[in-house]
């Protein structure tokens, strides 16, 4: 789109759309709404902003663990929001300098020596909430952000979602639709983990339901092996007498696997108990019944990240640590229903 095209849909002269567009105050705030609103519909505004980061952005070094590189059933919202890293970089025009760590984590020696190595400009972490990485990230000149991380000490910028609202969302979801006796599907893990957890506490708070605390229970992890081993012990130790008539899982693996432990147990979803997962993933919107969750703009993850890096090498006096969080919202779909009678013995 060129000043020429948005002149003749406005139906003024290019030299009218190039002062509005400069803020020249010749232009009357009627005249510059109407330009504005046809240089955005046009796409003109976002080409401007794309071609203004790509001369201020040039090149990242990205940590990242290996196993991240591989797409599996454990790490769709990693791989995605990789992904989406990996194409906004093409189209911006910045150098992606990879460092990567054997395993699920990142060495924090090898990181640091493969940021040393680079001359890029700017620093990506993607999912990695190490203390010691953080201490080291934090004391370096170059700017640098977590990607679906958080720096619990605030030193080291973020960009992620709002785990503790996501949370709170889905949970009060169950509590509109009548459930009261809600289990929190968790697991022993990162710092956002925990929020997801407060989020929960704190819905029922809210509702006066005593010792939230009580209603969460911790998996050793989220692979599927282990969600179907200990869910499975644990609906087993029930007696046959399911305790709650909704779970809230904190991840769509973990969800999936508990609704595979409660079928095997010959439970109904969501006749016996409502399930909701956390992530909104192309499996759990292929499962039977499909898996009511909440989604994550993971997408929204890496380009705002892109933004936040090249608008702290823009200030002149230095960069200060922010944390970016990211609204979510719930997808419905057939996997939870309102309470109804107990789940069946």
């Amino acid at each position: 789109m060129s000043l020429k095209k948005i002149a003749e849909v406005a139906g003024v002269s290019v030299s009218t759309v190039s002062r509005a567009l400069s803020g020249h105050d010749r232009i009357s705030d009627e005249k510059r709404r109407d330009i504005l609103e046809i240089a955005r519909a046009q796409g003109y505004i976002d080409t401007r902003v794309r071609r203004a980061s790509q001369a201020g952005l040039q090149s990242i070094v990205l940590a990242i663990p290996e196993a991240m590189l591989r797409p599996s059933e454990t790490n769709f919202t990693s791989w995605r929001i990789l992904e989406k890293l990996r194409a906004e970089c093409e189209a911006r025009g910045v150098r992606l300098d990879p460092v990567l760590s054997p395993g699920e984590t990142l060495d924090p020696d090898l990181v640091m020596a493969g940021i040393a190595a680079s001359d890029a400009e700017a620093i990506v972490i993607h999912f990695d909430e190490n203390p010691v990485l953080l201490d080291r990230l934090a004391a370096q000149e170059r700017p640098s952000v977590l990607l679906f991380g958080l720096d619990p000490t605030s030193r080291v910028s973020s960009v992620g979602i709002g785990n503790t609202y996501a949370t709170a969302l889905g949970a009060r979801h169950f509590l509109d639709l009548g459930h009261r006796e809600i289990l929190c599907v968790s697991w022993s893990g990162r710092f956002t983990i925990r929020r997801r957890e407060a989020g929960f506490r704190e819905a029922l708070r809210d509702h006066g339901i005593a010792s939230p605390e009580d209603w969460i229970l911790r998996l050793s992890g989220f692979a599927p092996d282990i969600v179907a081993r200990e869910m499975g012990a644990w609906i087993a130790a029930q007696g046959g007498r399911m305790p709650v008539t909704a779970m809230l899982c904190l991840s769509d693996n973990i969800a999936l696997g508990v609704m595979k432990a409660l079928q095997d147990h010959g439970l109904r979803v969501p006749e016996d108990v409502s399930v909701m997962g956390f992530d909104d993933s192309f499996a759990g919107q292929m499962s039977q019944p499909p898996l009511t969750s909440i989604h994550p703009p993971l997408d929204e993850i890496a380009v705002t990240a892109l933004d936040e890096l090249e608008l702290a090498l823009r200030r002149k006096n230095g960069f200060l640590a922010r944390r970016i969080e990211l609204g979510c919202q719930l997808t419905q779909r057939g996997s939870c229903a309102p309470r109804g009678r107990r789940a069946r013995g």
